[in-house]
């Protein structure tokens, strides 16, 4: 029933004007992220913000780290003329602007629960996963673009990615969908992945490559479900998801050598999958040790 919902928000709720008008683009991520929140309040699961590798978790919440969560969040999205970026946003985009409230607020509470020591390692995976095939594209197609510029944008866009996609995204599919990451198999992770893809598929703003839509966005959940399982963590998953974006958005529209697309998406997607083969055959060993443990 899940899924169902988010395919068919994902499918009727871009192309309603009102909701375009009144909420903006980040409708449809919102959207997910309450469905999502409505099945785990209504089957009383935990919401797992502040999931983390076994021994991570704090015996009392250390609230000081969350309120510095959300400073150095806002230091960032003001940051060298990036205040500008974000007067739009709230301007032209309620729906993010919420999304981005709720999300500090979750990862500020995931650092106060949580010793994010233990989760170093982890975030450094994620980081690789999702900048190893950005840096690929990046050298093979040599896109122009001043360092200065890029840079304000990427620390942006890295904080409003990783903050709206914890509560939206992160939370419908990897939390909602695959379910405890400890227990969570390949089965789990490729349901989701095959949602995950449907939900960009049927949204009109993905352009009119519906096929390559569903293929590209099924391996990029396959691989941020893995990092949620490897870890336990679903706030590695969501580095991982705006380590992803915010280096593609905040290239934005720089010029590339003419006739390159197909090129481009060939890389991606190549980069992609690879990665996906890696994580998930590590998923697929950690299921056989575990099993034979229990055994």
């Amino acid at each position: 029933m899940l899924a169902l919902s988010l395919v068919i928000t994902a499918a009727v709720l871009p192309r309603l004007a009102a909701v375009r008008q009144l909420a903006g683009g980040t409708a449809v991520p919102l959207a997910a992220g309450v469905c999502a929140l409505i099945a785990l309040l209504a089957a009383r699961l935990p919401l797992g913000f502040s999931w983390g590798p076994a021994g991570s978790e704090r015996a009392a919440p250390e609230v000081a780290r969350g309120f510095a969560v959300g400073a150095a969040c806002a230091a960032a999205l003001i940051w060298q003329g990036n205040d500008a970026l974000l007067a739009r946003l709230w301007r032209d985009d309620r729906a993010a602007s919420l999304a981005l409230l709720a999300g500090v607020a979750a990862w500020g509470g995931a650092v106060a629960a949580t010793r994010h020591r233990a989760l170093v390692r982890w975030y450094g995976a994620a980081a690789a996963a999702a900048l190893l095939p950005v840096i690929l594209l990046v050298v093979v197609l040599r896109p122009v673009v001043p360092a200065s510029g890029f840079a304000a944008a990427f620390i942006f866009f890295l904080v409003a990615d990783t903050t709206v996609a914890l509560v939206t995204e992160e939370l419908a599919f990897r939390r909602a969908l695959v379910g405890p990451p400890e227990s969570a198999g390949l089965g789990a992770l490729a349901l989701m992945a095959v949602v995950f893809g449907l939900w960009h598929a049927v949204q009109p703003g993905y352009g009119g490559d519906p096929l390559g839509t569903l293929l590209g966005t099924a391996l990029g959940g396959f691989v941020a479900g893995c990092v949620y399982v490897l870890s336990r963590s679903l706030t590695a998953a969501a580095l991982y998801h705006g380590l992803h974006n915010a280096p593609l958005k905040a290239l934005g529209g720089a010029p590339i050598a003419t006739g390159r697309a197909g090129l481009a998406s060939g890389v991606a997607l190549a980069g992609t999958a690879a990665l996906a083969v890696a994580l998930g055959w590590m998923v697929w060993r950690r299921g056989g040790r575990e099993s034979a443990g229990l055994s």
